[in-house]
């Protein structure tokens, strides 16, 4: 924060705690502009839909035509056809989420902002809540990955995993787009030839305007992408190795590098181990494998232990249960792993983000232990409004 006033970070920030944070539920004005400021710390702003919203839920509706809707036409006759629209919807539902936090009175008289120090910590903390938002609409995915107690809590255990409930609020766009169109890299390592595939799993219908087209991949992956363009002696490979300017994107296809998106992200599959049959898991190679009792919840659980309780091939991405070990036969388990990269194709308002007007910003005192707390609320959603208008690629390769 060098160099930027406390003041500056007062009038830049959407909200003020003392104005605020009493009063509880935002007013309309004031819950926009939350919502604005949250949009605009992210990724999202020029990228994704969003949809302001006040009920529990909210319909989306969409309305499209058949295939053909042109017939011959006869002199002087009726066609005795008519076409028609066809509506369908999708619908929004929100989860609730909270970011409470305390600031003592001893940190406000000793930090060198003073009591206005409380001003900036609450924006800090919306910044941080849109960060957290943004995570979920990217990796969401209600079934829960498994994830080490410690990683989540303080002083949580450092070997005993739980369910990870904040991504299990929701399912995520690259969650979503698994009911999209799928192209498996198999290994292929990022170049044209990737970019290309997906390109052709797209419906021509919507390839119509390429300039509304998005890449979203992670930072890494498309760094890998200007490294392997940076080999060329072409002045395409002169910009890519200089940087500092704008490289094109694949095909004339803009993209976009999601900060939040991992190189190699962790995925969740609910798997049924019969006998010792081995299954195939949706990604291959897998690393970082845990597998756990598929009713993993708050209860720090010890993970099954491979040879002794199950065999992985992590080269082809399969599991099979071991008969002598902790699982039993016909069990299902929820098997949490780290995959190759993937990335998403699609238009840029095609991935939805629904954030809910009803925001609550609260603060209490508590005398006892002298400290301000407050407790900032809101409703979010993710959704994808046309799922045939989506190509994910996985299992992308790790070299240039």
């Amino acid at each position: 924060m060098a160099g930027i006033s406390n003041e500056e970070l007062v009038q830049k920030a959407t909200i003020v705690a003392d104005n605020l944070a009493s009063a509880g539920k935002l007013n309309a004005a004031q819950a926009d502009r939350f919502i604005d400021y949250v949009i605009d710390e992210t990724i999202l702003k020029q990228n994704a839909r969003t949809v302001r919203f006040r009920n529990e839920s909210l319909d989306i509706d969409k309305i499209g035509v058949g295939n053909r809707v042109a017939v011959p036409k006869s002199e002087a006759a009726d066609p005795q056809v008519r076409r028609g629209i066809s509506t369908s919807k999708i619908t929004l539902t929100p989860s609730e989420i909270m970011v409470p936090f305390e600031i003592g009175d001893q940190f406000k008289e000793i930090n060198i902002e003073g009591e206005s120090i409380s001003d900036t910590i609450v924006r800090l903390m919306a910044t941080a809540l849109a960060n957290d938002t943004e995570e979920l609409y990217i990796g969401g995915n209600t079934l829960g990955p498994a994830a080490l107690e410690g990683d989540l809590i303080d002083n949580g255990s450092s070997t005993q995993y739980v369910k990870d409930t904040y991504l299990a609020l929701q399912n995520g766009w690259f969650t979503r787009a698994e009911g999209g169109n799928i192209v498996d890299a198999a290994g292929t390592n990022i170049g044209l030839s990737v970019f290309s595939s997906a390109i052709r799993a797209m419906p021509t219908k919507f390839r119509r305007n390429m300039s509304r087209l998005r890449w979203f991949m992670s930072p890494d992956l498309w760094q890998l992408y200007l490294e392997k363009l940076s080999t060329r002696a072409t002045m395409l490979g002169d910009d890519a190795a200089r940087g500092g300017g704008e490289t094109p994107g694949p095909f004339g296809i803009p993209a976009v590098p999601v900060p939040l998106l991992p190189f190699q992200p962790t995925i969740v599959e609910h798997v049924v181990l019969n006998g010792t049959t081995a299954v195939s898991l949706k990604n291959a190679p897998v690393a970082n494998v845990v597998v756990t009792p598929s009713t993993l919840a708050a209860t720090p659980t010890t993970p099954y232990v491979v040879v002794t309780d199950y065999a992985l091939d992590a080269t082809n991405g399969t599991i099979a249960r071991d008969a002598g070990g902790a699982i039993g036969d016909g069990d299902t388990v929820k098997v949490t792993y780290q995959a190759n990269p993937q990335l998403l194709l699609t238009h840029m308002s095609n991935l939805i983000v629904g954030i809910g007007r009803d925001i609550r910003i609260e603060k209490d005192r508590d005398i006892f232990k002298g400290v301000d707390q407050y407790a900032i609320t809101a409703k979010i959603a993710a959704q994808i409004e046309e799922l045939t208008a989506v190509v994910k690629v996985r299992n992308i390769g790790t070299g240039v």
